[in-house]
């Protein structure tokens, strides 16, 4: 190492350059790393067999689509839901008749035929004493009361009662009060698991089971007791649901081979369970609902999709990051090298120029700078012809075409939905509209039996059960007692909606308007013996909850295709505008089937009821679900692809943002400084912002300038400038004392004007020798002011 190299080295040494995340270097490999992760994301995760696919190779086989699952899933808790309505319809009916006064009459007898001509669809009424095990009074089917025994009845009661072979009952007891203080009212109902129409291709089940593990009810097809996997599931489910659990469980695909179909299709067991929880009610039912099905196991093809974006990106991230280092980085840590060469006094070699402009700026001060301090003329300038900051922003671009091109591509990609999956979805509707027309029908049913208790009293002995009604049937916002013109006589709940006029003659179910803020929608029924009507206004939002079954977005419109009820949120009576909507709400109002994919959407559409009192309302279920939430492996790359497109696009935003602010901006900063000391303008001192290769060069630069004013002495060495950086820097002149001048003979001046007297040049005062303490402090001082102390 010769003496020049020595004294850069020195110089080298006293100047502190930060490490990550400073450094001109950083932005660009930090972001070059970034790409590779986005580029491996790319290619493992954007596949049709899932990012694992390469270990679980058995995945390529084939599985069950989670939209089955999922969908079996939802059905089975719609049934455990409907089975705790079924279960406390009649503890519901009893609590509305404790405000009747039907309780008042001291007849046993007398009572239970009051209650058993009102509520015709009990299977059963008894009065019952526990304490002497005995029934004093009964009405309709024997009353299974032994059930009882041994149970202690302090509040509305529900129990299951098995049946073998036919379907169970539910005995609900009230405790009694008044002079039968006691006893118990025990009413036998059935129970309705509300499976509907079962598909016997895919061999469904719906079992109710006990706490215990104990079958109380099946409905739909046997499953063998030798098939060893599906009892295993179906045990492993009843354990589950009895602990309050609900989910679903698959097994291993095994192949059915049919006459037509010699090579089989392989079907997977596929059991779903959720406990039947109901509320308001003493005690806990301990039933849950399984659900068994054999679904086919669609195979899924192993695709790479995300391999070509993967490898584009991958040459795009090499590519830049090369681009980056040879144009940026590379001209930068050049342009350090020479001007600690210059700063440390070795003015022998020119500045190399950069064709580069920001750095181009530096180097051609700097050039000139040297040239001053060695008195020579300065090495020709070489002319820039490229921008550091119009490389960063092509890389930047380059990396948002690549964003934008998979986000058009990849992530726009329609999935291919299976018949299976449209034929779970329309079945989905048509229990969500079954759920619907019962909730509609069983509120007409409650205010019949209100009217039968109500026979022969006036409007105000009604309040009781009026209040009853509208307390504990949430489906009814309001329920009142209109005149024959139509007029409120006594209200129970909230205000009335329906405007005054007089009610249709007979009853039923009415769609009152149809425009308006709120759909009206009401039952109604004659009041026994009088001309008043008695009107319940169905709750508009809780039918929307009854809809939920049908995943996606569930309509109900009339038969103008004005929406009633939405799961979402709408405007009253707005009109259906999608042409696949309307289409198949049309096929379904005409009793068709309607169901079909769209390019966005599965779509299907059934009519509430084809009689009953329901059906004149005229109303159709239409139900859209989003071909993007179906757990489809399609919509996995997609939504991976819209993941990576996100990230990319982040990543050259910060790679433009990182690249201006750390480096470019900072660059031209130094360069304007070192063009105004080239120039002659010595005044400013220059402050290093920054602890990385740009702060180096502004160091430099401030060494220079100290050069051009004190003299090369001043090469060599940082020193710690005094002052505030807007101080300017004066070069103050050393003041000598002179000697007191002699008395000397004046002299006669000549008739012409004296020259005035030359000046003599005074020089700065020699700095004196420093002291090692001293050039410790120096060096200390140096270092704080590099790291911007």
């Amino acid at each position: 190492m010769n003496q020049h190299e020595v004294r850069t080295a020195r110089l080298r040494a006293q100047i502190p350059e930060a490490g990550f995340p400073r450094g001109a270097g950083v932005a660009s490999a930090t972001t070059f790393v970034l790409l590779l992760l986005i580029a491996a994301f790319t290619a493992l995760y954007l596949s049709t067999a899932g990012p694992l696919a390469l270990v679980r190779a058995n995945d390529a086989a084939g599985r069950v689509p989670d939209e089955v699952t999922a969908g079996q899933q939802r059905t089975t808790a719609g049934i455990a839901q409907s089975v705790a309505t079924s279960a406390t319809a009649a503890a519901g009916d009893l609590q509305v008749a404790t405000g009747s006064g039907v309780f008042d009459t001291a007849d046993d007898t007398a009572l239970l035929t009051r209650l058993g001509e009102t509520y015709d669809d009990w299977r059963g009424i008894a009065v019952y004493d526990p304490a002497a095990q005995k029934v004093l009074a009964t009405r309709g089917e024997p009353v299974p009361v032994e059930t009882l025994r041994g149970v202690a009845v302090a509040n509305l009661t529900v129990r299951p009662v098995a049946r073998p072979g036919d379907t169970p009952l539910v005995l609900t007891a009230l405790p009694l009060t008044g002079p039968r203080a006691g006893k118990l009212l025990v009413v036998s109902t059935a129970l309705r698991t509300a499976a509907g129409d079962l598909d016997e291709a895919s061999g469904q089940q719906v079992r109710l089971v006990t706490a215990d593990g104990a079958v109380l009810h099946t409905h739909g097809s046997d499953v063998a007791a030798t098939d060893a996997p599906a009892q295993e599931l179906l045990a492993r489910a009843a354990t589950a649901a009895a602990a309050g659990q609900s989910g679903v469980l698959t097994g291993a695909a095994v192949a059915e081979k049919t006459e037509k179909d010699e090579r089989g299709t392989e079907r997977a067991p596929v059991v779903a369970y959720a406990p039947v929880s109901p509320a308001g009610i003493g005690g806990s039912l301990g039933l849950s609902v399984v659900a068994f099905s054999r679904a086919p196991v669609e195979a899924v093809p192993v695709r790479w999709p995300g391999l070509v974006p993967a490898a584009a990106l991958l040459v795009l991230a090499v590519a830049g990051f090369v681009l980056l280092r040879r144009t940026v980085v590379a001209p930068i840590r050049r342009l350090r090298t020479d001007a600690l060469a210059v700063a440390a006094g070795v003015l022998g070699k020119p500045v190399r120029q950069s064709r580069i402009r920001e750095v181009n700026r530096v180097t051609a001060a700097l050039e000139r700078s040297r040239a001053k301090l060695r008195r020579r003329k300065p090495a020709p300038r070489v002319r820039p012809f490229l921008s550091a900051q119009l490389v960063i922003a092509l890389v930047a671009l380059a990396l948002l075409g690549w964003s934008g091109a998979v986000a058009a591509t990849l992530g726009r990609q329609h999935a291919e939905v299976s018949p299976t999956m449209l034929g779970e979805h329309g079945l989905r509707v048509t229990r969500s509209a079954d759920t619907l027309r019962r909730s509609l029908a069983e509120g007409l049913t409650d205010l019949q039996s209100v009217a039968r208790l109500g026979k022969g009293k006036e409007p105000g002995e009604l309040r009781g059960m009026l209040d009853r009604l509208a307390g504990t049937e949430s489906r009814f916002r309001s329920v009142y007692v209109a005149d024959a013109e139509g007029a409120v006589r006594l209200l129970a709940g909230r205000e009335s909606l329906r405007d005054p006029g007089k009610l249709p003659d007979g009853e039923g179910l009415r769609q009152h308007n149809t425009s308006g803020r709120v759909p009206v929608v009401y039952a109604f029924t004659p009041l026994p013996d009088s001309k008043n009507v008695l009107v319940g206004e169905y709750d508009v939002p809780r039918m929307a909850g009854l809809l939920g079954s049908a995943v996606g977005r569930v309509r109900v419109v009339d038969e103008g295709r004005r929406t009633i009820v939405d799961t979402e949120g709408y405007l009253a009576f707005s009109p259906l505008s999608d042409p696949a909507l309307i289409k198949n709400a049309d096929a379904a109002q005409a009793g068709k089937d309607a169901r079909e994919t769209t390019s966005s959407a599965l779509v299907a559409a059934q009519r509430l009821a084809d009689k009953g009192n329901a059906a004149t309302l005229k109303w159709v279920v239409v139900a859209e679900q989003p071909i993007g939430s179906l757990g489809l492996a399609d919509n996995t790359v997609r939504s991976g692809a819209r993941v990576a497109a996100l990230l990319t696009a982040v990543v050259a935003l910060l790679l433009f943002a990182w690249h201006l602010l750390v480096v470019v901006r900072p660059l031209r900063r130094v360069g304007d400084q070192a063009r105004r000391i080239a120039g002659g303008d010595t005044g400013t001192v220059v402050y290093p912002q920054r602890q990385d290769e740009i702060g180096t060069v502004a160091s430099c630069v401030e060494i220079c300038r100290q050069a051009l004013t004190d003299g090369r002495d001043r090469l060599g060495e940082v020193r710690r400038p005094a002052g505030a950086a807007t101080d300017e820097t004066e070069l103050l002149q050393k003041i000598v004392d002179e000697p007191a001048p002699r008395a000397r003979p004046q002299r006669r001046q000549p008739p012409h004007a004296a020259r005035p007297a030359r000046p003599r040049p005074q020089t700065p005062p020699r700095v004196p020798a420093r002291t090692p303490e001293e050039k410790a402090k120096s060096d200390y001082l140096s270092w704080l002011d590099g790291a911007g102390v």
